[in-house]
């Protein structure tokens, strides 16, 4: 029992994530859609959800990596699912477009805590293969996304939105409480093993001597490095919301851009998995070059490529892969960082990261109206993405890298 309570967490994980990615942030889109359409509002009108859940969301960050270290971890995940499951099922009572933001404030909250919970419990359950069972747990979100997304769709059609948004709401909560009986914050907390680890050693009366590590220190050289290295991959997929819009620009029928959303979402569920077991065997960084070098190719070839509907199609599939940058934002966080100073250090990368997503579609925006094309962002992506191999290859000159026992004087 010790060693099989290791895989009764890891679905509790991959339950979490899940419902809340794939319902309550997934769905968010065709609830509202159905919002706008029954009720004749503008999308303007209710654009504050999105606006409010994206601010909150980042600014949350600077409180709730300290709650989830003082706080019983299930009472948590319970906590996680009733915000993510109240900001949907309160939608059933609205009649007025304001009143969107209070679901956008309680989906904001939700949203700073569901990536920082499991990746948590996943760090102190998995020593051996990490990345692997990291890139597992996060992957499930797409499966449940695509099976509730067109689900939403039908019930809008035969109950209406508002017995819709209940349904949903009601449904991720259901998956966060069966999810949340199944965590635990520590394999110690329950007398198990984490994942390759060994029983201890009789006790001999003496204190075994551990070797530690470095870490890196935690200063803005860092984050920012870890920004336009790492990070920089989460803000490729930003593109991933104005391709029907590129291909539309490019000429094509609406049937060509929805086929090359389709296979960039084929992408978006395979990436974290492949990136996670690339990451154990081939090791972190490398991995990270690799998928980089694969994604500013990507962006290449839908520039140079734009003539061939094959060639969107596979530059769409591998732009997708930017979606590991979830699992590679967390792995490089455990990676470099104080164990005792993870969630908090996490929660700050992931801060700046919202801070510059949340921009991103205005500068995107801006762009088009000003060009009339995607293809400047698509290359100066591409650029930036291919200066981030050379800048991780730079790492150890730039004191981004933790030191080993035998190198610490």
């Amino acid at each position: 029992m010790k060693t099989k309570r290791v895989w009764l967490v890891l679905a509790g994980c991959m339950l979490l994530y899940g419902a809340m990615m794939g319902i309550i942030f997934n769905c968010a889109g065709v609830l509202i859609n159905g919002v706008i359409q029954a009720e004749g509002y503008t999308s303007s009108s209710v654009s504050i959800f999105y606006t409010l859940k994206g601010l909150v969301s980042t600014l949350a960050m600077l409180f709730t990596a300290k709650l989830l270290t003082r706080v019983n971890i299930k009472v948590m995940a319970i906590l996680v699912g009733l915000i993510g499951g109240a900001s949907f099922a309160l939608m059933s009572l609205y009649t007025q477009p304001w009143q969107w933001a209070i679901s956008g404030v309680l989906n904001g909250l939700a949203s700073s805590l569901v990536v920082l919970l499991p990746t948590t419990v996943i760090r102190n359950w998995f020593i051996k293969n990490r990345g692997t069972f990291m890139g597992m747990y996060m992957m499930l979100s797409g499966v449940i996304g695509a099976v509730f997304n067109p689900l939403a769709g039908r019930l809008i059609g035969s109950v209406g939105w508002r017995k819709t948004a209940v349904i949903l709401g009601l449904s991720a909560f259901a998956m966060v409480f069966i999810a949340a009986l199944l965590i635990e914050r520590h394999p110690s907390d329950v007398g198990a093993l984490a994942y390759g680890e060994t029983e201890a050693a009789p006790d001999t009366g003496t204190p075994p001597v551990r070797p530690t590590t470095q870490h890196v220190p935690f200063k803005l050289k860092t984050y920012l490095y870890i920004f336009c290295s790492v990070t920089v991959a989460g803000l490729a997929i930003q593109m991933v919301s104005y391709i029907p819009q590129y291909a539309s620009s490019l000429g094509y029928d609406p049937m060509i851009g929805a086929k090359m959303t389709s296979v960039l979402m084929i992408g978006n569920m395979s990436a974290k998995l492949l990136f996670g077991v690339c990451s154990d065997y081939i090791g972190l960084w490398r991995s990270i070059q690799l998928f980089l070098g694969l994604i500013g190719t990507s962006m290449l070839v839908l520039v140079f490529g734009s003539g061939v509907p094959v060639l969107l199609y596979i530059g769409s599939l591998v732009m997708g892969f930017g979606y590991m940058s979830g699992v590679a934002n967390s792995l490089v966080s455990a990676e470099i960082f104080d164990p005792d100073q993870f969630e908090i250090q996490y929660s700050r990368l992931s801060m700046l990261s919202g801070l510059s997503t949340a921009l991103s579609p205005s500068i995107i925006s801006y762009v088009f109206d000003s060009t009339g094309s995607f293809k400047p962002i698509f290359l100066f992506l591409a650029a930036w993405l291919f200066t981030a191999v050379i800048l991780i290859s730079m790492r150890e000159k730039l004191g981004i890298v933790r030191k080993k026992p035998e190198q610490i004087p």
